[in-house]
């Protein structure tokens, strides 16, 4: 069995992945599709989301769905259930990131209230939508996109330290209940 097809039977037929207009979204997006997963791209940045759909489609030749979204957003759920209730999602990559850089004392309460909305509670609302529907089939796989900054308390970054600390340990976690 090739190595695409057995990602494709670990994984498929759909992936996942937030924050799919820019950087490392982009570049699961296409590592993803060119393993032969067909992939929903979620963004909030509908241009640049449009134009890496049109890239992975013409790279690999798998289906694309987009989904323009702001994850701090209470309904995010909803546009992301519209799009992938009739499809299996077999690999889930949550990438997307809020990282403003400063002072803990001169970030906006909203601004770390943001963070927390997009790091740590689509992530969680992610994971427990199609981690369910994994753990019943048996199969499937989740990305939680950390940082390094998780390791330790940073300076200028301290609440988005603590949100990818979330994710690391929430990863790490779920690695271990759910390897057997």
């Amino acid at each position: 069995m090739s190595r695409l097809q057995n990602f494709s039977r670990k994984y498929g037929p759909w992936a996942l992945v937030t924050g799919a207009a820019r950087g490392l979204g982009t570049e699961f997006s296409r590592q993803i599709g060119a393993l032969g997963l067909n992939v929903v791209l979620v963004d909030m940045i509908a241009d640049e989301l449009m134009e890496v759909a049109e890239e992975v489609r013409r790279r690999s030749g798998v289906e694309v769905k987009t989904i323009v979204t702001d994850l701090a957003h209470p309904g995010f759920m909803n546009s992301i259930r519209e799009q992938t209730d009739e499809i299996e999602i077999g690999l889930l990559v949550s990438n997307a990131a809020f990282p403003p850089v400063g002072l803990f004392f001169e970030q906006s309460l909203a601004d770390k209230l943001r963070m927390v909305d997009v790091n740590v509670r689509a992530p969680l609302m992610l994971v427990e939508e199609f981690g369910n529907r994994m753990l019943a089939r048996k199969r499937g796989g989740i990305i939680l996109v950390s940082s390094a900054s998780a390791l330790q308390g940073v300076a200028y970054v301290a609440s988005y330290a603590g949100t990818k600390a979330y994710n690391l340990v929430l990863a790490e976690s779920l690695w271990d209940e759910l390897r057997g």
